[in-house]
């Protein structure tokens, strides 16, 4: 038989959900991760704030890599970015966690309405049915532009599985209860300028800002 020190080595499992692997090196947020680290274990919605542009989005893709053991059901990363219709939020979450029906009505524009206002309540129903009693994390990204819809999920969603957990990030606060609130500023310069060097020599070895 064939040496055992010859055989192909398993790749490692890929956790369970919809994280993509990250290119870049993260910079001067240790402290930052750490906390929010901690935060995720004790509370079940945790919300970075801060401005645009302050790294809320990476914060939170880095520390839900990190929520293994809070969510062993997985880790799911909704974009609500692209969402411009609060009604829309529900379906968009319930398509990031791959839960999502294409349904083909073949019905007239009355119908069409009808289906169009229970949408919303069908795909929360789906959601509360998915996530059930999963331990599992749900990132939130960009919820400012949606923040009452956003709000009114999460408010639900935590109401109905036992288990869940929520990250979320805006500029402003969701006003849910429980809600843990983690402002994010930019960062200072030092490590700004570390970041603009690593990025920069990924781009040009023997780059120097």
């Amino acid at each position: 038989g064939a040496d055992a020190a010859d055989a192909p080595r398993a790749a490692a499992p890929r956790p369970r959900g919809n994280l993509r692997a990250r290119l870049t090196s993260f910079v001067g947020r240790d402290a930052d991760l750490e906390c929010l680290r901690a935060d995720l274990a004790t509370t079940r919605l945790v919300t970075l704030l801060g401005p645009g542009g302050a790294g809320k989005t990476r914060l939170s893709q880095e520390a839900a890599e990190g929520a293994g053991d809070t969510a062993p059901d997985g880790v799911w990363l909704a974009e609500l970015a692209p969402v411009d219709d609060p009604d829309a939020v529900p379906e968009a979450v319930l398509t990031a966690l791959g839960a999502r029906e294409t349904v083909l009505y073949g019905a007239g524009a009355e119908e069409m309405r009808a289906v169009g206002a229970d949408r919303r309540a069908t795909a929360v129903e789906r959601l509360v049915e998915h996530c059930g009693r999963r331990r599992m994390l749900i990132v939130l990204d960009n919820c400012e532009h949606v923040v009452e819809a956003a709000a009114r999920l999460t408010e639900e969603l935590l109401a109905r599985c036992p288990h869940l957990t929520v990250l979320a990030t805006s500029r402003e606060p969701l006003g849910v209860p429980g809600e843990s609130l983690r402002p994010v500023e930019p960062l200072p310069e030092p490590a700004a300028l570390r970041l603009l060097a690593d990025r920069g020599a990924a781009a040009r070895p023997g780059f120097r800002p």
